[in-house]
Formats: structure tokens, sequence, C-alpha cells
């Protein structure tokens, strides 16, 4: 996994690209601390570039929803794309939280 994050004043983009794999897990908790703040009011996950994503990625995913919404945090997935929006649809995170097409 690949990671780039984008603030303003109240709001945090995380953009991933690459791969999001049980592998991942240790750097995805780092990005998590990013959302643990009172500081932004919007958080978007940006996965245009993600390529792939297994069950674990799509743990972290639904773990950095939660934490969102336990920081007040407005959360969505933004333009998933190939294999990734297919696993998001097959997961039916859409009734979730918010996917950005």
């Amino acid at each position: 996994m690949k990671d780039s994050v984008t603030t303003t004043d109240s709001s945090l983009t995380i953009s991933l690209s690459e791969k999001l794999t049980f592998e991942d897990h240790t750097n995805f908790r780092e990005l998590l601390k990013l959302i643990n703040n009172d500081i932004h009011r919007n958080c978007s996950i940006d996965l245009r570039g993600l390529e792939a994503i297994d069950s674990a990625g799509l743990g972290m995913l639904m773990i950095a929803f939660e934490t969102a919404e336990k920081f007040g945090m407005s959360f969505n997935l933004y333009k998933p794309v190939g294999q990734v929006k297919r696993l998001l649809e097959i997961s039916d995170f859409e009734k979730v939280m918010s996917i950005v097409s």
C-alpha cells in the first residue's frame, strides 16, 4: 500500500494506491491516528489508485469508518474502481457508509 494525506481546515483525505491487504495493517493503523483527533470534521478515503483489496483490507476500511464515526466525522470512500469496487458492492458497504462514485 502506498498512501498520501491531504488536509484542509476541516477535511482529511487519505489516498490509497496499489493494494490494501493484511500486510498493510501496521501502516494503516498509523493512518487511523490521523482520524483520532478533533481537528477534522470530514474524512475521505480516496480509492481511485487502489488496484486490489483483500478481506483484511475491507476490515481496515470498516475500522476507519467506525473510528471517524466515533469522533463525529463524516466519512466516505471516494471513487473505488475495478476489483475494489466489485468487492465493496458484494460486501454491501454502501449500506453502512457513503461511497462516492
